[in-house]
């Protein structure tokens, strides 16, 4: 049984030597990020519902791969909206907080 790395991640920098970056640089990065990965989601939903139609077209033969697919796009989603949510929570707790 093969095990495949998680594919999209860099490892952390912890250099002292990182350039300072600016914040309008940091925003366009993780907009960037957010995109990508948002990309990425959406292709893994397509790619379940395509390999689903095939299926249903008998142009597949093995429920295996509509199966990977389909739990793939569907953990995707879900990790998708845990971090939405985590985002959401963060963002509130920030608005609570008196200065």
């Amino acid at each position: 049984m093969e095990i495949n790395t998680i594919s999209g991640l860099s490892p952390i920098q912890t250099s002292s030597a990182a350039k300072t970056q600016t914040p309008a640089q940091v925003t366009k990065e993780f907009g960037s990020f957010l995109s990508d990965a948002m990309n990425q989601v959406n292709q893994a939903q397509v790619e379940s519902a395509v390999l689903g139609d095939k299926f249903a077209a008998g142009q597949i033969d093995s429920i295996d791969q509509v199966m990977v697919a389909g739990l793939k796009a569907s953990n995707m989603l879900q990790m998708t909206l845990q971090v939405r949510n985590k985002v959401i929570e963060s963002y509130q707790e920030i608005m609570r907080m008196s200065i």
